[in-house]
């Protein structure tokens, strides 16, 4: 099944069940589950790295450590890859292919603001785009040293979930430069910083979280 046809018979069976009469037996609920998020089925890496290869991403995105055709970092129009499996839910790695408009960073839209992506909506197969998600999702960097540091600006704070989103600048073999979202530990540390602020931080890569703030001056 194609995603153009999987997203038809989703959208249809939803418009059938909102379309269902009141009072009938068997109604339909007219709201989704209190707390429902979507939730990406468990996929097979190997198969999902051969679906990465299908489709040339190589081409665009370089994983270090795997073996796939030489990449020309001139010629790269996504981020590296290796690191990412530990930083995003499974389903960040669906909708990144699905609609990459929505999660891309400035440095890889075009001038018109649109992700230079390309689609594979017509072309990838709901099993392949389950597998090739459950493929990202389990990369991990190597042979990378136990803490990295990095500079950047502050974008935001989110003490809810313990998080800083800084734009920094790239953190040489461990993460080029983008804008992310990383665990604090301790989270004390947000107290000490506020959004605009530019810092030298300390990355723990095992934790996957900053351990150490410095405040510079703007």
């Amino acid at each position: 099944m194609k995603l153009k046809t999987f997203w038809f018979v989703v959208y249809s069976s939803m418009f059938l069940i909102l379309g269902a009469a009141p009072g009938r037996a068997g109604e339909a609920e007219m709201h989704h589950p209190k707390g429902w998020t979507f939730k990406m089925a468990k996929g097979d890496p190997v198969r999902g790295r051969a679906v990465y290869d299908k489709f040339s991403c190589y081409s665009c995105h370089e994983i270090r450590g795997e073996q796939f055709p030489p990449f020309d970092k001139t010629q790269a129009v996504g981020p590296e890859l290796s690191q990412m499996g530990p930083l995003h839910p499974l389903e960040y790695f669906t909708e990144s292919i699905v609609n990459p408009d929505a999660v891309g960073a400035k440095k890889y839209r075009g001038p018109d603001g649109r992700s230079k992506m390309p689609s594979f909506n017509a072309d990838m197969t709901v099993q392949e785009l389950i597998d090739i998600s459950a493929y990202l999702a389990s990369l991990r960097p190597r042979g990378v040293a136990k803490s990295v540091s990095g500079m950047g600006k502050v974008i935001a704070l989110v003490p809810e979930t313990q998080e800083i989103v800084v734009d920094h600048e790239e953190i040489k073999g461990f993460m080029d430069a983008m804008t992310m979202g990383y665990k604090v530990s301790p989270t004390a540390l947000l107290k000490t910083v506020k959004a605009g602020d530019k810092i030298r931080f300390t990355i723990d890569t095992d934790k996957r979280a900053i351990t150490r703030i410095e405040k510079l001056k703007n």
